[in-house]
């Protein structure tokens, strides 16, 4: 009988240890994950920074002309707008060395 109720002891010590790691993974693997409101911060300062870099770089163009070249990458490649001023502005670049 002694036996038995050691296996017993034993049995349930293992399932209390695999439960409490099976819980850690768990709950430790989701605070690795980022936080989607982190992330569309991110998105957004990555927007006003190139926002502002496009109208830095083309100051001199009328509001229309810089409208036409987003609208033309959009066109173009298919890409959103703030890709759009990266690519409008990678271009201006190549061509301005």
């Amino acid at each position: 009988m002694d036996n038995a109720v050691q296996i017993v002891l034993g049995l349930l010590l293992l399932l209390l240890v695999g439960g409490v790691a099976y819980y850690l993974l768990q709950h430790g693997s989701q605070s690795l994950r980022p936080d989607p409101a982190m992330r569309r911060q991110a998105d957004l300062r990555r927007q006003s920074e190139t926002q502002r870099d496009f109208q830095r770089v083309f100051s001199m163009t009328s509001a229309q002309g810089k409208e036409g070249l987003i609208k033309r990458w959009m066109d173009r490649t298919g890409c959103d707008r703030t890709e759009a001023m990266r690519l409008a502005m990678e271009e201006w670049r190549r061509d301005n060395r």
